[in-house]
């Protein structure tokens, strides 16, 4: 147990320097705050999905985080692409889900079905599908950065087990192959997904 503490504290301090580079770089008004919010393109984007320029930091944090914890390359206001194997997508601030900016913004109920595409595993921040997700395509371990309740998706070619392991790399739990789904799942305990059992 102290091992994973030291692990998500390790994680989080990462994390931490990460949003204080992007803060340091908003208060010294410098013109770069364009730079601070992942890039005037990121920033315009952001713009546009309705968002103020408070609300466009605080998701600029939150990408930061991710890119500190997991890296990656950050290629929309709230998407890393991490190296064309998986990616993340960060939800808006005062939104329950994550979503890509690019498409219309989802309405009534949403099954995991249509949050994750076919050929993925995804997991999910938070419960029934909601939160920031990760996306998983090429077979690898993927580390899972939450230790709440959250959610997940295998969504890929009908049978494709997925793993899910502890922070010794021991498979403590695999689902029973594509299509599944858990609405409510404890990320506490997992350390990594490996998508392809």
């Amino acid at each position: 147990m102290v091992e994973g503490r030291t692990r998500r504290f390790a994680r989080l301090g990462r994390a931490l320097a990460a949003s204080a580079a992007t803060f340091v770089v908003l208060a010294a008004g410098s013109g770069q705050a364009g730079a601070a919010e992942g890039g005037p393109g990121f920033a315009a984007q952001a713009r546009a999905a309705g968002l103020t320029g408070a609300e466009a930091v605080t998701l600029q944090n939150r990408v930061d985080r991710y890119l500190a914890e997991m890296g990656g390359t950050q290629v929309a206001a709230n998407r890393i692409d991490l190296g064309g194997r998986s990616s993340v997508t960060v939800r808006l601030p005062g939104e329950k889900a994550a979503r890509d900016l690019s498409a219309s913004p989802a309405s009534g109920a949403v099954s995991g079905r249509d949050r994750c595409d076919y050929k993925y595993m995804c997991a999910f921040s938070d419960t029934i599908f909601r939160g920031d997700r990760i996306d998983m395509y090429v077979c690898d371990d993927y580390p899972i950065p939450w230790s709440n309740d959250g959610s997940w998706v295998n969504n890929q070619t009908a049978g494709t087990v997925s793993q899910f392991k502890d922070k010794q790399g021991h498979v403590g739990w695999h689902d029973g192959g594509a299509y599944e789904e858990d609405i409510s799942a404890p990320w506490y305990w997992v350390y990594d997904v490996r998508n392809c059992g």
